[in-house]
């Protein structure tokens, strides 16, 4: 047996499964997803970068048709805010609006830095998750927005 599979025990095989993350060439369907991130992100962080400027002058649109129909806040209420206050560095009052924000903030903020870098480079990361793990993180995810949403519902006492 040659002596570099003298350590190699069954148990500690190497895998031949493909990796979880790949940069690759960007494909048609990588450069549409930037353009559409751009397309919604990059208005969405102008407006709340001058939400304290436009909402003295009555020009921010206030209500949902959530709130039109329920009475109640819609589970993004407040997310405007909570990106005005993120602007400004005030992370305390950020939570206090809404306390997914902040990480909502970052991640909007990273997912428009990511589409100019596959716009202008070509190349995209593709990611090689389970259906098992997109399922998790989409569960993880609903279960934060809907508590996010439960305590601000009683926070107003709603």
């Amino acid at each position: 047996m040659p002596e570099s599979l003298t350590h190699i025990s069954a148990q500690s095989v190497p895998s031949h499964r493909s990796p979880r993350a790949v940069v690759a060439s960007a494909s048609s369907g990588d450069r549409w997803l930037a353009w559409t991130l751009l397309g919604i992100a990059l208005p969405w962080l102008v407006y709340t970068r001058l939400y304290f400027f436009l909402q003295p002058r009555h020009l921010t649109y206030d209500g949902s048709a959530f709130m039109w129909l329920f009475n109640k806040p819609d589970p993004s209420c407040g997310l405007t805010r909570t990106f005005a206050w993120m602007w400004r560095g005030d992370l305390g009052r950020a939570v206090a609006v809404y306390p997914l924000g902040p990480l909502v903030f970052v991640a909007t903020v990273a997912l428009t830095v990511y589409a100019v870098v596959v716009l202008l480079s070509g190349r995209a990361v593709h990611v090689n998750l389970s259906p098992a793990t997109v399922r998790l993180v989409l569960w993880v995810g609903l279960l934060a927005l809907g508590l996010n949403w439960i305590a601000k519902l009683a926070w107003l006492g709603m």
